[in-house]
């Protein structure tokens, strides 16, 4: 069943540059009927008050403005030592607007557009080799806000299935090859289906991978958390087709923002810019 909602930015609200459409979701870390809990970070923004003080909550029936009524921290003992913070924004939905059901993720400011469910997902036959192998290693489109755990001047790492010489194919990473995770990835172990417009390969050891056609969109792998690429929903904002996909990083299990940007795919993240795990 497809739900009709309402999205777009107000760019205003974002502090995002004039040239920046989109920004990444912010992660839910409660809810509790109209009142949601928003991760707004380690610390909240100085101007926080002003620059969040409307969110657009997304939800399973439906979405609504949300206004900011306090921040609130937020301690865990991870380890013997002091424990690990982080912010949360408390808002309450707008007066007037309708129950939006069970919450997924919350955007900036005021939005406007469609949302509607995933396409139907379409087994397919297993992966071969010879669609799959590729000479050149693919970089996975995510951006991430906060901070950057990988050095400026570190190649990102590209992945590739790399034929194994016995009709089979490994996946292998641009830094470390084949053993980048183990026990290896092996297309023949993997499953394959179309949910147009993308196509997911899912190894049961660890991984899934997402693609439009053959270019690698977003990879996830078996590290504190499942591996994830789970569409959840489509916005549609003018003539724009927006993706919100479940994915797992490192001991998380973020929602994103996947669309075409030109010629270029892009996936916004917005990991946590605090400790997790000890």
């Amino acid at each position: 069943m497809r739900n009709a909602l309402v999205l777009g930015l107000t760019l205003a609200s974002l502090g995002a540059s004039a040239a920046e459409r989109w920004t990444a979701p912010y992660q839910l870390e409660d809810q509790r009927g109209r009142t949601f809990r928003v991760i707004l970070g380690e610390k909240a923004p100085k101007d926080v008050k002003t620059r969040l003080a409307v969110m657009t909550v997304l939800g399973k029936k439906g979405l609504a403005p949300a206004l900011l009524k306090r921040t609130e921290p937020v301690c865990v003992q991870l380890t013997e030592e002091r424990p690990t913070c982080h912010t949360v924004g408390v808002y309450t939905q707008e007066p007037g607007t309708g129950d939006i059901g069970e919450g997924l993720t919350a955007l900036a400011g005021r939005v406007q557009g469609q949302l509607s469910a995933p396409s139907p997902v379409v087994p397919m036959e297993p992966p071969s080799a010879g669609r799959w192998s590729s000479a050149s290693f693919e970089v996975p489109v995510e951006e991430r806000t906060g901070p950057h755990l990988i050095p400026a001047d570190v190649p990102p790492r590209g992945y590739r299935w790399a034929p194994a010489g016995d009709g089979d194919a490994v996946l292998a990473s641009s830094d470390l090859g084949p053993d980048f995770f183990s026990p290896r990835l092996r297309l023949s172990t993997c499953s394959q289906e179309r949910q147009p417009p993308f196509t997911r390969l899912t190894c049961p050891i660890g991984g899934s991978l997402l693609y439009a056609d053959t270019r690698l969109l977003v990879a996830s792998f078996e590290d504190y958390a499942s591996p994830a690429t789970e569409w959840v929903a489509t916005l549609r904002s003018g003539t724009e087709d927006l993706y919100l996909v479940r994915v797992g990083i490192k001991a998380q299990t973020l929602i994103g923002l996947l669309f075409r940007d030109g010629d270029r795919w892009r996936l916004l993240l917005r990991p946590a810019d605090y400790a997790v795990l000890c």
